[in-house]
């Protein structure tokens, strides 16, 4: 039960599960708009209380797991988050309760995502194998995120929207299950009690091998979270000036694709970054996403083909690196402060992701708006900056520890 191969597909699988509630509202918010009667701003608010929910207990629950078996805060969390899919779903009629679901949806994320990450990288055997298996449960991140979209649309198509996150509930339950069974318990270590308060993120903070994929994390997600919020716009803008019938699928597919490459990408990179210096090769990474993020802005006044193909690239080389700068940052920390390390990830990550998407929608409010052109080539320009945030990050890291353990 504890073979690693087992354990990381295991997690893989449980990871998706607990993310189909995660994007849903993406997919069916023009019928949560016209059902509850909200504006732009309140459906605003509605789309972000799962990160509220998340930034808000993410530091706590994952620092926690050095001092607690991870397993019983995964587990709780599970079945938090679960509740929060479900009552969005068959309890929320309007704007502040559905915003308190989807809260309770963030904190089941924030208690599942990281803390999962910590309880997989405890079982298996440190060096090549925990990497490996780091970087492979990280990368189903994207499988589930954009999963779960895709899911969302097409059960609001042929049931109801509602329908859609008590789907989103059955996957946490299932994910509780899951891991439930397969994952064992474990005492904490004791070197873990004796490495200070457990919220004291001062040691993580003063150690600039384990920033360096902290602060190159949340350049990723800069990326990564600006494409998955405004790429479907995007595509649509692109279609827009085309004949019918000259398009391909829709946006949604589109943008979900770009997703969706990053996985075995994720998977390649991460090989790659076992085998090799992971520092070179994530600089190297960066600056490719940062050429093609800015390609795509200066592709959108020529042919639609090529512009997706800038958008593949794009996709392969951003996601794909988020998952081995999470291996990085687990090989580089303190065993004793891995959960601590991991804690202040999710924080700063995760925060990149709200300030990149709001970096590129003020850009192009400011330049001209979503029909122009020139406004999207900066608005491009903006997002290609995480690929430099990255960059920049691990070339002042200190080389001798940053390849980590």
């Amino acid at each position: 039960m504890t073979n690693p191969v087992f354990l990381v597909g295991a997690f893989g699988v449980a990871l998706v599960l607990t993310l189909m509630g995660f994007m849903a509202p993406a997919a069916v918010l023009g019928d949560i708009i016209g059902a509850w009667s909200l504006s732009n701003a309140q459906a605003g608010w509605l789309g972000g209380a799962l990160f509220v929910g998340y930034i808000a207990t993410v530091p706590i629950l994952t620092a926690y797991t050095d001092r607690i078996d991870p397993k019983w805060i995964y587990l709780t969390c599970a079945a938090i988050g679960a509740v929060g899919n479900f009552g969005f779903g068959l309890v929320a009629d309007g704007l502040w309760s559905g915003v308190i679901f989807r809260v309770l949806t963030g904190i089941g994320l924030a208690g599942t995502f990281m803390p999962g990450l910590k309880a997989l990288s405890d079982q298996l055997p440190p060096g090549k194998v925990q990497q490996r298996g780091s970087t492979y449960y990280s990368s189903f991140f994207a499988l589930g995120s954009g999963g779960s979209i895709l899911i969302a649309g097409v059960t609001a198509q042929y049931l109801d929207w509602h329908w859609a996150f008590v789907f989103a509930g059955i996957g946490g339950l299932c994910a509780l299950l899951t891991v439930a069974i397969i994952l064992p318990s474990k005492e904490p270590d004791p070197a873990a009690k004796d490495a200070g308060a457990a919220l004291d993120f001062r040691p993580v903070l003063r150690d600039r091998a384990v920033m360096s994929y902290i602060v190159s994390s949340l350049g990723t997600a800069w990326e990564v979270f600006s494409a998955r919020v405004w790429l479907v716009t995007f595509f649509l803008h692109l279609q827009a000036r085309m004949a019918i019938g000259e398009t391909g699928w829709s946006p949604s597919v589109w943008a979900t694709l770009v997703a969706l490459i990053g996985v075995p990408a994720a998977m390649v990179v991460g090989e790659l970054c076992v085998r090799y210096d992971r520092r070179k090769i994530v600089m190297a990474i960066a600056l490719i996403s940062t050429a093609f993020a800015a390609g795509i802005g200066l592709t959108t006044d020529g042919a639609y083909e090529l512009t997706l193909v800038f958008c593949m690239i794009f996709g392969m080389s951003s996601y794909g690196r988020s998952a081995t700068i999470n291996a990085g940052t687990i090989a580089a920390a303190d065993p004793a402060r891995r959960g601590s390390a991991l804690a202040v990830l999710a924080f700063i990550g995760f925060s990149g992701g709200i300030l990149g998407p709001l970096a590129f929608g003020v850009a192009l409010d400011y330049t001209g708006g979503s029909g122009d052109p020139l406004a999207w080539k900066i608005a491009m320009g903006v997002m290609a900056l995480g690929g430099v945030i990255t960059f920049l990050s691990l070339l002042a890291a200190p080389r001798s520890k940053i390849n980590g353990g």
